[in-house]
């Protein structure tokens, strides 16, 4: 799985699409991605292909204790904590349905814990729904429902995409790229219930794709990854009320900053990049300063 693949594995394609969004053809390989910051910050889940197939891995966020939690052909995606970090949780996509598996940082007790029919599973803060989409790429419908796929609601239409969505850490909000009427991925916010939709981000500059939303954890701002077809991506940090925006790390040269996670001290964030030549996880202040290697 390289790169672009593992974008679209995030979305729960799995793969299949020729291109994402905004997203340029290098397909360095994928050594560690998709990072999911644990609640105290002392552990980052990530997806890697170092073994063949996409797989669950854990590591310090010294760097150090770098451990393999799974090891199945099939492609896990959209890792994330429970709210007391017991658990990280783990979706598995085939036959149109998303399998969500829990499992132990240590990598025991693996168990399903639910099913829907849709992809690129979100549970929600209290770990009680799940977000995911049906449909085609560019006429996603987002529904919420319990993590048994019961009472399933609609959040959109289909008239859109909503690439990424993520709840906000009181459950209230979530955040989603979806294109503006110029055709451009912008980042949106609306309430849980689909009502509210307004644009955050503005990124007008011709081919810029803004995607990818992570929450900080007191719901102020969020980090989105925007960059233009064929040109470098970066990680931004956006008030989630005003939009006001602020690009990390500034670069010219051909590698990527992409799939923001924020810390809970909302001071770091850990990302994946391709700076390497191969798709790293990454940690860096918020303030784009003291970049550092955590996978290697």
């Amino acid at each position: 799985m390289n790169r672009r693949a593992l974008l679209l594995a995030i979305l729960g394609f799995g793969g299949s699409l020729q291109a994402m969004p905004g997203q340029s053809t290098r397909p360095p390989m994928v050594h560690g991605g998709a990072p999911a910051v644990s609640p105290d910050g002392s552990k980052v889940a990530f997806l890697s292909e170092r073994g063949g197939a996409t797989d669950l891995f854990i590591i310090a966020a010294d760097g150090s204790g770098e451990a393999r939690l799974t090891s199945t052909p099939e492609v896990e995606s959209q890792p994330e904590w429970s709210a007391d970090g017991s658990e990280i949780r783990f979706t598995v996509f085939a036959n149109d349905e998303s399998r969500i598996f829990s499992i132990a940082p240590t990598g025991k007790n693996l168990k399903l814990i639910g099913t829907v029919p849709g992809r690129a599973t979100r549970l929600s803060p209290d770990g009680k729904s799940v977000l995911y989409w049906t449909g085609t790429w560019t006429a996603m419908r987002l529904f919420a429902s319990r993590l048994d796929g019961s009472a399933a609601r609609q959040v959109t239409d289909g008239s859109g995409v909503v690439w990424g969505a993520r709840w906000s850490p009181d459950g209230k909000r979530i955040a989603f790229g979806d294109k503006d009427a110029q055709g451009s991925l912008q980042v949106f916010v609306m309430n849980a219930d689909g009502s509210g939709r307004r644009r955050v981000t503005r990124f007008d500059e011709a081919g810029q794709q803004a995607q990818m939303p992570a929450w900080s954890s007191d719901g102020s701002r969020l980090a989105v990854q925007s960059g233009s077809r064929g040109q470098p991506a970066h990680i931004w940090i956006v008030d989630a009320v005003t939009g006001a925006a602020r690009k990390l790390a500034a670069h010219t040269e051909p590698y990527d900053d992409e799939v923001p996670a924020w810390f809970p001290d909302g001071k770091r964030l850990a990302y994946q990049s391709s700076r390497t030549g191969r798709m790293e996880v990454w940690v860096m202040n918020a303030d784009g300063s003291e970049t550092r290697q955590l996978t290697k």
